[in-house]
């Protein structure tokens, strides 16, 4: 019986490894093997499709490992730390994955990327597997039938009862929207601003200001900060919002310390914000059914992310850029945009606040 039920549990994650192990055996045949076999290059679109079922499995999995771990941790101040741990750790592969695979592919080939990501799936299965389910925990899970599914193509309506249904729900909902959202298009533009107006050689000063706010939030998440989680998300979206207002002022932008010292509070907010969302997520998710709940909150984000990837380039190229001159210099239009997500991420904070002054994020 609790082997049975350690496989109820556990199904839905060893499905999504072992999609994804196919999916980079996929790859590996249609980069690597197949163009032996033939003079033109691989096509895209079995690539892309490959790509979209690996992001399927993978969005699974986290929509899982998510609405387990509020299940599995009972304690108050160890379910804040693991939320914190979980939620910087996810933020921080979607950051530095682009940066890692290409100097991967750069250092060990494609073929050597490829064979890593089979490592690590080997790793990741091997970890799952060995996890110590007791059967006290086995028990504190639920075990829904496979007839209930989450329900991703009621998303739109299921969205729009959540959200009627509760203010709380409406506060989580309307951060995550925006907050992702300006974070993708960060992604994207930040990147092109450093190699328009600097070139490349200040990306490594920006990796290295990055990755030590990065640990740095953590650090402070883990000591003093996943306490005060309300607080601290607010004050740090906050001066997030100003740093990047402040991209768009052309006096601001031209210091080089006060530049590099927006880089580093921007990255130490990071893993800070990103906790005290998921804190707020799954405070609301003890309420009610987790993994409905993440569901929602997962296709909300996913969403708008999505939307910022195909809008923020268009909105710096084809709306600024044309009104920008040619004297203001090429990463004009860039900064620009990054300001307007200031300014977005700004009034989504204040709704946010709107809604509930006296307590936010609760």
């Amino acid at each position: 019986q609790t082997l049975y039920q350690w496989y109820v549990v556990l199904r839905v994650m060893l499905l999504a490894h072992g999609v994804g192990a196919l999916c980079t055996l996929a790859l590996t045949w249609v980069l690597l093997v197949a163009p032996q076999h033939a003079l033109h290059q691989p096509s895209l679109l079995p690539i892309l499709l490959i790509q979209g079922l690996a992001a399927m499995a993978e969005a699974t999995l986290v929509l899982r490992f998510s609405s387990l771990i509020p299940l599995l941790i009972a304690d108050g101040p160890t379910l804040i730390r693991a939320n914190g741990l979980f939620a910087t750790t996810d933020g921080l592969v979607v950051t530095m994955a682009p940066f890692l695979g290409t100097w991967l592919v750069s250092a060990l080939g494609l073929g050597g990327v490829l064979g890593l990501d089979g490592f690590s799936f080997l790793v990741a299965m091997v970890f799952v597997l060995l996890a110590p389910w007791s059967e006290e925990v086995l028990h504190r899970l639920p075990s829904p039938p496979p007839s209930d599914p989450i329900g991703w193509f009621s998303l739109p309506r299921r969205l729009r009862g959540f959200w009627s249904r509760r203010l709380q729900a409406r506060q989580a909902l309307l951060l995550s929207a925006v907050v992702m959202g300006v974070y993708a298009g960060c992604e994207i533009l930040f990147p092109a601003w450093v190699a328009e107006g600097w070139g490349p050689t200040r990306m490594a000063g920006v990796l290295v200001m990055g990755c030590v706010g990065y640990v740095g939030g953590f650090i402070a998440w883990r000591l003093w900060l996943g306490r005060h989680w309300r607080l601290s998300g607010s004050l740090l979206l906050l001066l997030q919002s100003l740093i990047l207002v402040g991209a768009g002022v052309p006096a601001l932008a031209q210091i080089d310390v006060l530049w590099f010292a927006g880089v580093l509070g921007f990255s130490l907010g990071l893993p800070v914000v990103t906790a005290a969302l998921h804190q707020a997520w799954v405070t609301l998710a003890q309420k009610e059914d987790p993994t409905r709940v993440f569901a929602l909150r997962y296709g909300c984000e996913w969403t708008s992310r999505l939307l910022a990837f195909f809008t923020v380039s268009l909105l710096a190229d084809e709306v600024i850029r044309p009104y920008v001159s040619e004297a203001a210099g090429a990463d004009r239009a860039l900064a620009m945009t990054m300001s307007g997500l200031g300014v977005l991420l700004l009034l989504g904070l204040l709704i946010e606040q709107t809604l509930k002054p006296s307590n936010a994020w609760k």
